[in-house]
């Protein structure tokens, strides 16, 4: 009797122990998966950083004039004062087909010759992603 009692009794803690080895198995798979989800988060914020600015850089450098900037996005006109240029999951530009994230270049005229600009970045769902507004004297 006395040894079918010690033998519950490991039973037990083995039992025991495989417990807290799940939980903590568990507690971790869960921090490494909330890890992979902020750092894809980041990746797609900083990817649309960088593309924010290129586009600003691309203004600045044609005056204003979207079609230049079309040309070197490899984007298209939507419209006389708006540009579109669509990018896949690794941020190469596509065609609108084949485009996950996309960016908006628009313009305005102002008076004393200043070109005010909306650049945009969006998600599919259609969610600003990053937004960059800027003014330009036009010499």
């Amino acid at each position: 009797m006395k040894r079918l009692s010690r033998t519950r009794l490991f039973l037990l803690e083995m039992l025991v122990n495989l417990l807290i080895f799940i939980i903590g198995a568990s507690i971790c798979i869960l921090t490494l998966s909330k890890a992979y989800s902020l750092s894809a988060a980041s990746r797609v914020l900083t990817k649309s950083h960088m593309v924010v600015e290129n586009a600003a850089m691309a203004l600045r450098s044609t005056n204003g004039d979207l079609l230049p900037i079309a040309d070197m996005l490899k984007g298209s006109l939507k419209s006389e004062n708006e540009v579109i240029v669509w990018y896949d999951r690794n941020w190469n530009a596509v065609s609108s087909n084949d485009g996950i994230y996309y960016l908006s270049i628009k313009i305005k005229q102002a008076e004393n010759n200043i070109i005010n600009s909306e650049i945009t970045v969006y998600e599919p769902n259609e969610k600003v992603i990053t937004n960059l507004s800027t003014s330009q004297y036009l010499y």
